[in-house]
């Protein structure tokens, strides 16, 4: 069991005792001058125009892979093995990217190309691998890569999901990003089937972010950019993931909620400063609605995808693998609760505390932005559809037209069926514009997501959205459903959809996509 307390990694202490000190010299500046010299420190922040400087406390950033601005190459390894990194007061010992409890923040360009370097030092795995047309956990040391979002090529080294790495070997990934691509908020994880959710228990998860559009907005440009990256541990009293062979292991007792790998930290900042917070849910299988208590969140964009307008709310939900870019107006001075609050849209899961919100008393005067870019994506019209004839895909518990998998898994289907990796569910001509309806016959939600293409989201349960949204995951409501277009554009070959609680992708609940 893990404690309230959370003990910093030898890595975090350095990187904090380096922000502490920074902050300690302002303070040192505050007491000598007053208000005044602290405006010394947030110059650039006066009237929006530059950012404020990060040397506010210790709220931990996870570590910035940024491409060459001459070569537009991010070139990196990404070691995954076991690493013993402390959790409260307990150690934990996980599969991780570098060491790390999450990975790396990679920044690049449109246009920039992304290389990874797959090192799979996992030790082998023990479980013997099932047919292919069984879905079911297993091989929890094999591995691959997925880039969440990214609209890039499904095939070859690119973003192919079919892809195995086993432990001892190596795989050399190769994204090349359009010079078209929608800027924004994106992220990445393994997604090997049949070890996604076990890896992703460990905290295997980071950021990758796409430079450009909101950046240049002048009150989001003044703003400090924040990742806050919720991951979700479920580790035994020895500090493992418990192995998942039979029965479903992972009980809320055992899970924890963390902040870019800290436990309930503290985030620290001015009075009247405007702050971008990219907010990851990077969880397993958690809905994430998310608070500040006093302060209001104003939404620009989600999933990636920038908003025509800002949007005002009390709180966000944000499910498992979505994102939002939320700007923060803090208020007063003081000290002030971030809760996951209670969420009943996948199953019953009761509030946790992710965190404060420090607010000094020292005050800087920024603004919320009065416009934003257009987003990336024109709406689907009716009449640009190529084939009118709505497709239609029942997510169900308990449900199937085959025999059950070996093993206490649960029938997760999709149209009654488990996965099959030599099945093809869906083939579709390029420059495809379809509509499809999205129906969930179980008692509690599921996210849906699509590889490659993002979708807009037309109605929920039959109501129309005030405003059509573009995600790439979206949670179908317990016994509802959504209606979805989407545009099939660029790029042909196999991927998948599923539903992104992952602990119903690897016993099945997927399908895949060809596009031709």
């Amino acid at each position: 069991m893990l404690t309230e307390d959370f003990q910093v990694r030898r890595r975090e202490l350095l990187v904090a005792g380096a922000t502490l000190g920074a902050y300690a010299a302002a303070s040192m500046v505050q007491g000598c001058g007053g208000s005044g010299d602290f405006n010394a420190l947030s110059t650039a922040a006066q009237g929006n125009g530059g950012p404020l400087p990060d040397a506010l406390g210790n709220f931990i950033q996870p570590i910035v892979l940024r491409s060459d601005s001459k070569t537009r190459l991010l070139d990196t390894t990404f070691v995954h093995a076991y690493a013993t990194n402390q959790v409260g007061n307990q150690t934990v010992n996980l599969r991780s990217y570098n060491g790390q409890l999450t990975g790396p923040t990679l920044r690049v360009k449109p246009g920039d190309t992304l290389r990874i370097l797959i090192d799979n030092q996992l030790p082998p795995d023990v479980d013997p691998v099932p047919p292919a047309n069984i879905s079911i956990p297993h091989q929890f040391n094999t591995t691959n890569l997925h880039t969440h979002g990214l609209h890039v090529s499904p095939q070859g080294n690119s973003d192919n999901v079919f892809v195995e790495i086993h432990p001892g070997d190596k795989f050399q990934y190769e994204y090349k990003i359009p010079a078209n691509h929608a800027p924004g908020t994106y992220w990445y994880h393994p997604h090997k089937h049949g070890s996604s959710s076990m890896q992703l228990f460990s905290g295997m998860a980071g950021a990758l972010i796409i430079e450009g559009g909101l950046d240049q907005v002048p009150e989001i440009a003044a703003a400090r950019d924040i990742i806050y990256m919720m991951t979700e541990l479920s580790v035994q009293p020895d500090g493992t993931v418990p192995a998942w062979t039979s029965d479903y292991p992972f009980t809320a007792d055992d899970q924890r909620l963390l902040i870019n790998g800290q436990l309930r930290p503290a985030l620290t900042a001015l009075s009247g400063e405007v702050i971008r917070l990219r907010v990851i849910n990077a969880s397993v299988q958690t809905a994430l609605p998310i608070q500040f208590a006093g302060h209001k969140l104003y939404v620009v964009a989600l999933d990636g995808n920038s908003l025509p307008s800002m949007r005002e709310v009390d709180s966000l939900e944000i499910p498992p693998a979505g994102r939002a870019d939320v700007l923060l107006k803090c208020g007063a001075p003081g000290t002030y609760q971030v809760t996951k609050l209670a969420a009943t849209s996948l199953f019953p899961d009761p509030a946790a505390a992710l965190g404060t919100l420090v607010v000094l008393n020292r005050s800087v005067q920024m603004n919320l932005p009065s416009q934003l870019p257009p987003p990336p994506y024109p709406n689907i019209t009716t009449a640009e559809l190529t084939d009118t004839t709505v497709t239609t895909l029942t997510f169900e518990f308990n449900s199937t037209l085959e025999p059950p998998p070996p093993g206490n898994f649960g029938n997760l289907t999709i149209d009654q069926r488990h996965f099959d990796p030599n099945r093809i569910d869906h083939t579709i001509p390029l420059n495809s514009v379809l509509q499809w309806n999205l129906v969930n016959n179980s008692d509690g939600g599921h996210p849906f997501h699509i590889h490659v293409n993002d979708f807009m989201v037309v109605s929920v349960n039959n109501v129309p959205l005030p405003e059509p949204e573009w995600h790439d995951t979206f949670t179908i409501p317990a016994f509802g459903s959504v209606q979805i277009r989407h545009r099939f554009t660029d790029f042909t070959g196999l991927f998948v959809l599923h539903c992104h609680i992952l602990t119903h992708e690897d016993p099945g609940m997927m399908q895949t996509v060809n596009v031709v």
